[in-house]
């Protein structure tokens, strides 16, 4: 008998178990600011990763609960010195925080996706921002020649979620031609780049903020050939939203 109400028990708590699986899906979206024309200090890379959970193990719902996390990394300051000697003290910044801080700056802002990720890269996100947070890692604009797990520009600290943290040699430009290059490196953990998930973003208060929504393609807005593009005609057509444009 004893062992009969331990089995029963048994199966009991399982079914309890089973019963309370959670479904989960992980979304990034990409970001890019600058001016226009580009200017090195007043632009930015970065990313905000989410996850989506809801009971059960039915598909996404229409209202799941999100947990989002930026890296955002900036000097202390917020004053991006492109000249600047020496490293300096950098924080990661919040995801309204930097919208703030674009808005502040005269800068427009770009956004890709949100994409839907394998958890990996979003568990790697997690791990970038607890080292930005640990104050080993301090900030500058042109980091070539350190190591990126203690001295990086705001590219790195996302770029380096794919690559590591290594010594670098060089920086993939700037804003948000810098942003693309930066998400084609986060592409292998993208489950389909052709397929934009807008309701993340609108969950996230986007729709509240002037954004430009990007495909995948390289926006073309460099400071090298940025001014011959928009000479022939490119981004005549380009305007921020507020929320995201009717497909």
């Amino acid at each position: 008998m004893i062992l009969l109400r331990a089995s029963f028990a048994t199966v009991f708590f399982l079914g309890i178990s089973s019963g309370a699986t959670a479904g989960e899906m992980h979304y990034l979206l990409m970001f890019g600011s600058q001016r226009v024309p580009n200017t090195p200090n007043y632009t930015h890379t970065w990313a905000t990763f989410v996850k989506a959970t809801w009971p059960g193990d039915e598909p996404c719902p229409v209202n799941p609960t999100l947990e989002s996390h930026t890296i955002s990394w900036l000097p202390c300051n917020g004053i991006v010195r492109i000249r600047a000697l020496f490293p300096e003290p950098g924080r990661n910044f919040g995801f309204e925080e930097t919208l703030n801080w674009c808005v502040k700056n005269e800068m427009r802002i770009s956004v890709w996706g949100a994409y839907r990720i394998e958890r990996e890269l979003y568990c790697r996100a997690l791990k970038q921002i607890e080292l930005l947070n640990s104050g080993q890692v301090r900030y500058k604009a042109v980091d070539s020649g350190r190591s990126t797990d203690r001295v990086s520009n705001c590219t790195h600290a996302v770029s380096s979620l794919t690559q590591g943290n290594r010594l670098r040699v060089a920086s993939p430009g700037w804003g948000e031609s810098a942003s693309y290059f930066t998400l084609q490196e986060l592409k292998p953990w993208i489950c389909d780049v052709g397929c934009s998930h807008a309701w993340v973003g609108s969950a996230l208060g986007l729709d509240a903020w002037p954004i430009i929504y990007r495909d995948y393609r390289n926006p073309r807005s460099n400071a090298v050939i940025g001014w011959l593009y928009r000479a022939l005609g490119g981004e005549s057509e380009l305007q921020a939203t507020y929320g995201p444009p009717a497909r």
